[in-house]
């Protein structure tokens, strides 16, 4: 199975977070826009949703473990999927 890899960046710190292995860019839209939109104490996403993007990094391949990896491309960012 070929999975996509994504990543917030947070453009305060210049930094990329942990990689997440997905199975579309529409999927990790989905759950960046429900984790900038959440409201909690805690949530820099939230609080800060113009400093954080999401990038695709590129795949994963489950069946023999390799990656292809491409330069970061920006999916969306933080700012423009904030609902307040």
């Amino acid at each position: 199975m070929i999975l996509k890899l994504f990543a917030i960046r947070d453009r305060a710190t210049d930094s990329f977070g942990n990689p997440m292995f997905l199975m579309s860019a529409g999927q990790a839209t989905r759950s960046f826009t429900d984790e900038v939109n959440r409201s909690a104490t805690d949530n820099a996403l939230y609080a800060h949703s113009d400093d954080f993007d999401l990038y695709y990094l590129g795949e994963y391949d489950t069946s023999n473990g390799l990656f292809n990896t491409s330069t970061p491309t920006m999916v969306v960012t933080g700012k423009s999927v904030a609902i307040r």
